[in-house]
């Protein structure tokens, strides 16, 4: 099915492991074929339901009769035509379109042969990894969640543990329910699984689904939907909804209530993640002044420029203003940041640059592949252009270039060296002195110790631009110390990943005053006076499709759909399980628009890039920026 590709056979097995909560059963094993067909099936019979409230004889052959390819109704149909003027909010129309995009109810047996496959090795691959986390006194946060639920039992079948706490929990408060995942949510039925009406203990969730915003930490804002009306494992819930904005002022608040209607879906749908768009009420009166302000551009340049000026201007109009720039993604940066500093701005940038792509870093990465590697040509010409020796890229072509001698071997050979000029033969001879007993007793201590020897002797601190460049540093010391095993490191590629995991920590010089740069997900729950959003005409990142694409669903259910076969068509299952992911991710996309505008307190600005045709005029926005529904 993958012409033997065992690379994309493992990834597929890890990628799976990662979220074997959502799909691997309670008891162990994987699920059965006629489950996971019936939750196909039950898809296919909710369209229908919907489709049929608003056209009772609603079917995919009508929809094929009434409807183009491209969705749209067909123009020499007389019940077509009859149906689009008087399906004025288009609710009809979506509803025959998703009857043409149903899956199978049934698998193919070659689907079955491969999904069955997949399904007899995912449990024994648990298996496997539970001897890892065993062997390695580690766990992961999945393994921890299960650890808990299987520790409380059974609704039916309590736990001693899941006894005692009945009787000690009287009141459950959970905060950002709305960004509960399916896991989480099974925790609290077993908490709350003996419960009683009217035995005095509460249950408090709080959450706005408008805010749901981490799909990609499996938060599912079907649950809390779901939740509102049907109640948490038996436990009826009285529904409360606030109003008031305590945040922004009244220009702002009026901006979002006109605009996010149009940008948030108009009905709500648990399964897919719709959440429609709920008013507010400002508490602050109307600020003086542009509450929203609109900056489109032809140019990234000209948007960066933007930024820095609108910045001066709320600095001018309040110095001890805090401001904010709010992104969808880091690279989005690339060209405010470098503007900011040529402006002179100090910022604090939260958890946007990771700490591999720091050159202290990476000069460290180097000198550390060098001390363990000695034939290393590229680690040790990097640690001899790194700052502490400063070699010029002419330097190491004199030094190295036709030679077939390890660099360590050349830096000691008077006769290379000598074609470098006095300033660099004075370099290397001292980096030479410093190594070479670094080299002879490396194995006598740990990798961090003698890293970190090195490097101050080098004087690698001294080269540093400020604090927090030193302390980057550190961090990477610390993240050696904790994956080297015996004075090694067993895997680079592990190492390097794991720096890439870590964020470089922000200006430590800035002041309290600067301003703060981070993305949308890290400003929840944060307010600024003045809010900056650029590149709102950029589109999410494409990723991969992976090897099975599943979802589980608010109801339990379960779609799982294995991609085709290499060089075959399209699986069918597999494409409406993407699509649906696909339109989770946009609903979440007005979402995290919501989220950013309504961090301002007093100023918001929106910026972005267009694109023009031949006759320049302006295209329309992409249909996945944050700029389209806007």
């Amino acid at each position: 099915h993958l012409d033997n590709d065992v690379a994309a056979a493992v990834d597929l097995v890890a990628g799976m492991l990662g979220r074997r909560d959502q799909w691997l059963r309670k008891t162990g094993q994987a699920p059965e074929r006629a489950e996971l067909e019936a939750a196909f099936a039950a898809e296919r019979e909710r369209f229908t339901a919907v489709a049929r409230e608003l056209l009772p004889d609603a079917s995919a052959e009508l929809a094929a009769e009434l409807l183009t390819k491209t969705f749209t109704w067909r123009k020499r149909n007389k019940r077509a035509q009859a149906l689009e003027a008087e399906d004025r909010d288009g609710r009809i129309l979506q509803a025959l379109a998703s009857l043409l995009n149903l899956p199978p109810a049934q698998y193919t047996e070659a689907q079955w042969t491969v999904l069955s496959a997949m399904l007899a090795l995912l449990p024994r691959a648990v298996a496997e990894l539970k001897l890892v986390f065993a062997e390695r006194g580690q766990a992961d946060f999945t393994e921890i969640a299960q650890g808990a639920v299987r520790a409380l039992g059974e609704p039916d079948a309590p736990t001693d543990l899941l006894l005692s706490l009945d009787v000690g929990i009287k009141h459950i408060l959970i905060d950002e329910f709305q960004d509960t995942s399916i896991s989480q949510r099974e925790l609290l039925e077993r908490l709350t699984a003996g419960w009683q009406a009217d035995d005095g203990r509460t249950l408090f969730v709080v959450g706005d689904p408008m805010q749901s915003i981490y799909r990609f930490r499996e938060a599912e804002v079907g649950l809390f939907l779901q939740a509102r009306h049907e109640g948490i494992g038996g436990i009826p819930l009285e529904f409360l909804q606030l109003k008031t904005n305590f945040r922004s002022q009244a220009g702002i608040v009026e901006w979002v209530n006109a605009t996010f209607p149009a940008v948030l879906p108009s009905r709500e749908d648990a399964t897919a993640g719709a959440v429609p768009y709920a008013p507010s009420v400002a508490h602050h009166p109307r600020s003086a002044g542009e509450a929203v302000g609109w900056h489109l551009f032809d140019e990234r340049t000209d948007e960066a420029a933007r930024v820095v000026e609108v910045i001066r201007v709320a600095r001018a109009a309040d110095a001890r203003g805090s401001i904010a720039i709010l992104v969808r993604n880091r690279g989005h940066l690339d060209h405010i940041v470098p503007a900011l500093q040529a402006a002179g701005i100090r910022f604090r940038a939260v958890e946007i640059e990771h700490l591999g792509e720091k050159q202290v870093v990476q000069d460290l990465f180097a000198l550390t592949r060098a001390l363990t590697h000695p034939a290393d040509r590229i680690a040790w010409l990097a640690l001899l252009r790194a700052p502490w020796c400063g070699l010029t890229p002419v330097d190491l072509s004199l030094l190295a270039e036709g030679a077939d001698e390890a660099v360590w071997d050349l830096m000691r050979d008077a006769s290379r060296v000598a074609h470098l000029d006095a300033g660099a033969q004075a370099r290397v001879a001292r980096v030479v002195a410093i190594l070479e007993p670094a080299l002879v007793n490396r194995l006598r201590g740990n990798l961090r110790d003698a890293v970190e020897g090195v490097w101050l002797a080098l004087g690698g601190p001294a080269c540093c631009r400020d604090a927090t460049e030193i302390e980057d540093g550190a961090m990477f010391l610390d993240e050696l110390e904790r994956i080297e095993e015996a004075g090694d490191i067993a895997d680079p590629d592990a190492f390097a990943e794991s720096l890439e995991k870590l964020f470089a920590l922000p200006d430590l010089e800035a002041g309290d005053d600067a301003v703060q740069i981070m993305t949308v997900h890290k400003s929840k729950g944060l307010e600024f006076d003045t809010v900056i959003v650029p590149g709102l005409d950029r589109a999410p990142r494409n990723n991969l499709p992976p090897l099975i694409l599943w979802k589980q669903l608010p109801d339990a259910g379960l779609l799982l759909a294995p991609i085709h076969e290499s060089g075959g068509d399209k699986d069918p299952c597999y494409e409406y399980v993407r699509r649906m992911e696909r339109a989770a991710e946009d609903l979440e996309s007005g979402r995290l628009l919501y989220v950013a505008a309504t961090r301002a307190k007093t100023r918001l600005h929106l910026l972005g890039c267009i694109k023009r045709a031949d006759d320049g005029d302006a295209k329309a926005p992409g249909k996945r920026s944050l700029l389209h529904p806007l």
